[in-house]
């Protein structure tokens, strides 16, 4: 009876190919998926094989992928779209964290050219991430309404999370910040009816105060809004935390430039983990991303594990400023532990692109021995749960959106692995993405 009324109020279309990757190391030769396109959306119907489908759905449109292998789009989970306009002016030399910082201070557009700038970039970089396969973004903003307004030129699927700062002789601003990063009440009603949803950033423990992240916590479960927050991306976090010192805290340029600094800044000696968990983030009631979390012992991989929250590693943007000298990333050891890692691109101000599939083949191409297919796990249903959409995308199920990409091959791939191989050892454009139902290739086509 499902099934009949949704043939009855939709148009189906059946999306036949070479092979499915439906996620999860899952596999269909031969398979087809079909979806329901309604003024609600499209939803993914039934999964299975051709023959199957083209017999149970007649009346469906048929496109045919017969030399390709379809796979959930790519979820970013951790991005900085407006940040768009610094493509390759930053990334030409490598510079520590606090001196390009400084950088992009100075690189930040006239105000009367900042507004037209902002909103190119952004139409720009959600246009790229469609061309790179990814139909699902976390992307971060400190110019909300601007770049929320931007969305609406299409692209990805969004949870758009407003960044707040809340430090020192700042922290009375909280309250309007939050409002402004929360956004108008009609634009949170509409988050089930559109790509768009609304999320919160406490920025990092350098620029939020913990009580005001505590605030920014509830504000969020009040909600039901996700957060992320970048957390233990620099080692000099925690002597910030412990006395307002290190490379970030009053001898920083930056800090004087801004005389944000006061005595009532709080101290925490514990290192910015257990000061994330003492403030309510690990345990929010809402899906959390910690964006990088270069830093951590075993034990604050263990209260990390005792939480909810998901990491975002961005490999390529951790490389340029040179993390990998303290040693290699303990993503692996996250996963053994249980914690949820995806791969993400992070920025245009550290990173060349915004292809979550260049992270992962950039990490097989140094390592080899890595299992392809967790590595196709960690851009696509991963991201998804990071970001609270796991119901959603990141997988080809029943009862999942129509986000989808087709990858072509001369001969197709006879396994999960061997796709992801392929896949991974020689990066290529998808040859169709489809956003929520949409044929998003058509579309470009049509526009150009």
């Amino acid at each position: 009876m499902v099934q009949a009324s949704i043939s009855q109020r939709s148009r189906l279309t059946l999306l036949q190919a070479g092979a499915i990757y439906t996620g999860s190391g899952h596999w269909l030769s031969a398979g087809a998926l079909v979806i329901a396109r309604t003024s609600a959306g499209g939803l993914i119907t039934d999964v299975g094989s051709g023959t199957s489908l083209r017999r149970r759905y007649p009346r469906a449109t048929i496109q045919n992928y017969d030399n390709c292998v379809l796979m959930p789009g790519f979820v970013n989970a951790h991005t900085h779209l407006e940040l768009g306009y610094l493509a390759g002016k930053l990334t030409r030399r490598r510079l520590a964290f606090p001196q390009w910082v400084t950088a992009l201070m100075a690189a930040y557009p006239a105000a009367e050219s900042a507004e037209a700038a902002i909103t190119q970039a952004v139409i720009r970089g959600r246009r790229d991430s469609l061309a790179a396969g990814v139909t699902c973004v976390g992307d971060i903003c400190r110019h909300h309404a601007l770049v929320r307004a931007a969305s609406r030129h299409g692209g990805p699927r969004t949870v758009s999370y407003g960044e707040i700062t809340a430090l020192g002789r700042s922290r009375e601003l909280l309250t309007d910040r939050l409002a402004a990063a929360m956004g108008t009440a009609v634009a949170r009603r509409r988050k089930l009816k559109t790509l768009l949803q609304i999320g919160l950033s406490p920025h990092a423990p350098y620029s939020v105060e913990g009580p005001a992240l505590e605030r920014i916590v509830a504000a969020a479960n009040k909600a039901k809004m996700p957060l992320t927050m970048h957390l233990a991306e620099l080692a000099a976090e925690a002597d910030f935390l412990r006395d307002t010192s290190g490379p970030l805290g009053r001898r920083w340029q930056v800090m004087r430039n801004l005389n944000l600094l006061d005595d009532a800044v709080p101290r925490f000696a514990g290192g910015p983990i257990r000061w994330a968990a003492a403030h309510g983030l690990l345990r929010a009631r809402v899906p959390v991303v910690l964006a990088h979390v270069n830093y951590a012992s075993d034990a604050e991989l263990d209260i990390l594990a005792a939480g909810r929250a998901s990491v975002a590693y961005c490999p390529r943007t951790r490389h340029y400023f040179g993390h990998d000298a303290a040693g290699p990333h303990r993503w692996r050891d996250m996963l053994v532990r249980g914690i949820n890692v995806c791969l993400a691109t992070d920025s245009l101000a550290s990173n060349p692109d915004v292809s979550v599939l260049h992270e992962a083949a950039w990490l097989f191409k140094r390592d080899p021995s890595l299992d392809p297919v967790m590595l196709m796990e960690l851009v696509t249903r991963r991201g998804a749960v990071a970001l609270g959409l796991a119901r959603v995308c990141g997988q080809l199920r029943k009862g999942l959106r129509g986000d989808i990409q087709a990858y072509g091959f001369e001969e197709v791939p006879g396994s999960p692995r061997a796709f992801a191989e392929a896949l991974l050892a020689a990066p290529r454009p998808p040859v169709a993405v489809w956003l929520d139902g949409v044929n998003c290739t058509e579309l470009r086509s049509q526009e150009a």
